[in-house]
């Protein structure tokens, strides 16, 4: 089979909505397998992460990976929720006294 015989059964091939998907396409399902499956695995990493360097005494590094987990953490549940970022925004607001209704 040469190139131009298989450009040319390319070409001729129907048009029509076969290669069309026809479903919505949506990350629901990637995103509740990512906070259901690897959230916890991350976790888990963190803590044996902060509880080898509390056994070595290096408490430095177990603050600044563990603050760091946190706000990543923190950053992970405002980013999965709908609401939180409103919500925090409106706290934000509410700090410096603009009142949203």
């Amino acid at each position: 089979m040469s190139l131009a015989s298989s450009f040319v059964e390319l070409a001729t091939i129907p048009r029509g909505d076969a290669l069309a998907q026809t479903t919505e396409v949506s990350t629901t399902g990637v995103r509740a397998w990512i906070e259901d499956n690897i959230v916890v695995t991350i976790l888990a990493l963190i803590s044996c992460v902060v509880l080898m360097g509390g056994l070595r005494g290096n408490f430095s590094k177990v603050v600044t990976v563990g603050g760091l987990s946190l706000i990543g953490m923190a950053y992970m549940g405002i980013a999965t929720n709908p609401d939180a970022a409103t919500g925090i925004g409106n706290w934000v607001l509410g700090l410096i006294g603009i009142q949203v209704a």
